[in-house]
């Protein structure tokens, strides 16, 4: 399993206190992709990789954006090592985002500048398929509160808060 396969990446990116998603949220994450199967994923905020690998884990294709140079070279060999199908594009997640144009995913996975959370989310929802899922982690961090009420109160998604550590907010597109 996945996840017993990255405890050595969690231990490490904790000690050199790389933020990661974590073992407790890596778990639900992990249920989430068997449940709902994506094909294509989208992640905003790559660091090391470590979310990645749960993501793409199950075979789907990942497109992961970060601004880290050092951290995105991090993740491509973690990569290679877990067996992603991803590609890692460098640069700003809130500009590549919106030169998406004929592109579309089943999932949408929101972990980077907590206070761009809010400015995501249009473009989040244009390139996401119908019945397709948002998801972002860190949800109760002073920065995201917009985003949560945001999602919460958009009818065009369908939005839970799951109560593990920070949080993170599923929202479904309807």
């Amino acid at each position: 399993m996945i996840l017993e396969q990255l405890k050595e990446l969690e231990k490490e990116s904790l000690q050199r206190g790389i933020p990661i998603l974590g073992r407790e949220k890596g778990t639900w994450l992990l249920q989430k992709i068997l449940e709902t199967k994506p094909i294509k994923i989208l992640e905003l905020g790559t660091a090391n990789g470590y979310s990645g690998c749960i993501l793409g884990s199950q075979g789907a294709k990942l497109t992961t954006i970060d601004i880290n140079k050092a951290l995105s070279e991090e993740a491509k060999n973690n990569f290679k090592t877990f067996k992603i199908n991803a590609t890692i594009l460098l640069g700003d997640a809130l500009e590549k985002i919106k030169k998406f144009q004929n592109k579309s995913f089943d999932l949408v996975f929101i972990d980077f500048a907590k206070k761009s959370y809010i400015k995501t989310l249009e473009d989040s929802i244009r390139i996401l398929k119908k019945n397709g899922i948002i998801i972002a982690d860190n949800i109760t961090f002073p920065g995201c509160q917009n985003y949560k009420e945001a999602v919460l109160k958009d009818t065009r998604l369908k939005t839970e808060i799951i109560q593990i550590k920070d949080g993170l907010a599923c929202s479904k597109k309807l």
